[in-house]
C-alpha cells in the first residue's frame, strides 16, 4: 500500500488544519464536555465531510480529517459524518449518532444529533430526532452523550446500506479519533516534560521517562497507519485490527501520559483530561479491544477460530 498522500489529499488535509488552527484559539471552559458548534458549522459549510465521496480524496482523506480535528481539545461529531454518511445517508441531516443493538445504552453525540442510525443484526435504520427524544447522560466522558427517551416512538426508516460496511467504517472512525486524541495528548505531555524540572533537570531528560514516552509514540504512530490502511480498504480485517490496536493503545498510553503529567492532567484547567477521557470512551466502543481482536480473527480465519460474538 502507498502511504504517501496525493497532491489532492495533501491540499485537503491542509485545509482541515487551517480550520482546526482557527478553532484552537477558542477559550476552554471548565466543563468536561465542550461541543464545538462553530467548528461543526464551519466544517459543514466548507463541505469537508464530503471527502469520501470524492474519488481523488476517498476514505484516507476523510480519516486524516478525523485525526486532525480530534486533536482539538474541543469535540465535534466527526466519524459518522466523514466516514459513514457519505455512502449511507448523505441526505439525512447531521450531526449523527450511531446506536448498536441496545437502545438503552448511552450513545456519544446523541444530545446534539439530528439523525440517529441504528444497527440491529444486518439491518440499518435511521430516524430524525426532535426535542424531547433524548435524555442527556454525559457521565465522566468528554463527549455529549445521552439515551433515547422512547426508541419505539421514533419513525425508523430502513436504509439500503450494508451493516458490515457500516461496522468497518465505524471501526475505522474510532481508530482515527483515537489516533488524533492520543497524538494531541502525547504532544501536551512532551511539552510538560521539557519544562518541568526535577532534581535540577528537565523531567524529559531522564532515560526511563524517554523510554516510556518513546513506547507511547510508537503505539500512536502504529495505530495511525493502521487507521489509514483501514480507510483505504474498508476491509473487515483491516478495520477490526485498526480498532483493536487503537483501543489497546488508548488505555495503555492514557495511563502513561497521566503518570508523567501528574495531578495537573486531571485538573479542569489543563486539556489533557479531555483527550484521555475521550480515549477511554472510545476504547469501550463495540465491546472494546477484545471483541475487535475476535472480529479480526473471524475475518481472517472464520467463526471457528474466534469465540467472542459481535456486540
Amino acid at each position: 500500500m502507498n502511504f504517501e498522500f496525493t497532491e489532492d489529499q495533501t491540499a485537503f488535509v491542509e485545509a482541515v488544519r487551517r480550520i482546526a488552527a482557527h478553532h484552537r484559539t477558542t477559550a476552554l471552559t471548565h466543563e468536561r464536555v465542550q461541543y464545538a458548534q462553530a467548528l461543526d458549522a464551519d466544517l459543514a459549510q466548507a463541505q469537508l465531510f464530503d471527502a469520501m465521496a470524492v474519488e481523488e480524496l476517498g476514505g484516507v482523506a476523510a480519516a486524516a480529517a478525523v485525526m486532525e480535528l480530534s486533536r482539538l481539545p474541543l469535540c465535534c461529531e466527526l466519524a459518522a459524518s466523514a466516514l459513514v454518511a457519505p455512502w449511507l445517508c448523505a441526505e439525512w441531516p447531521r450531526p449523527y449518532a450511531v446506536l448498536w443493538e441496545d437502545d438503552r445504552r448511552p450513545v456519544r453525540f446523541l444530545p446534539v444529533a439530528r439523525t440517529v442510525l441504528r444497527v440491529q443484526g444486518s439491518a440499518v435504520q435511521a430516524a430524525r430526532l426532535s426535542a424531547g427524544d433524548v435524555l442527556t447522560d454525559n457521565g465522566l466522558f468528554a463527549y455529549p452523550a445521552g439515551r433515547l427517551a422512547r426508541a419505539e416512538a421514533l419513525q425508523w426508516h430502513t436504509l439500503p446500506g450494508d451493516a458490515g460496511r457500516l461496522r468497518a467504517a465505524w471501526q475505522t472512525g474510532v481508530a482515527a479519533e483515537l489516533a488524533g486524541a492520543l497524538s494531541a495528548a502525547l504532544d501536551a505531555v512532551l511539552d510538560h516534560v521539557r519544562t518541568r524540572r526535577q532534581f535540577g533537570r528537565p523531567l524529559g531528560s531522564f532515560q526511563a521517562v524517554q523510554h516510556r514516552l518513546a513506547e507511547c509514540a510508537t503505539r500512536v504512530e502504529g495505530l495511525r497507519w493502521l487507521a489509514f490502511k483501514a480507510a483505504g480498504t474498508f476491509d473487515a480485517l483491516d478495520a477490526a485490527l485498526a480498532a483493536a490496536t487503537a483501543m489497546d493503545a488508548g488505555c495503555r498510553v492514557s495511563y502513561d501520559l497521566h503518570q508523567f503529567m501528574g495531578a495537573m492532567g486531571l485538573t479542569l484547567e489543563h486539556p489533557l483530561h479531555r483527550w484521555t477521557y475521550r480515549a477511554r470512551s472510545l476504547c469501550a466502543e463495540l465491546g472494546g479491544a477484545s471483541r475487535q481482536y475476535a472480529a479480526a480473527a473471524r475475518a481472517a480465519w472464520g467463526q471457528a477460530h474466534a469465540g467472542a460474538a459481535e456486540p
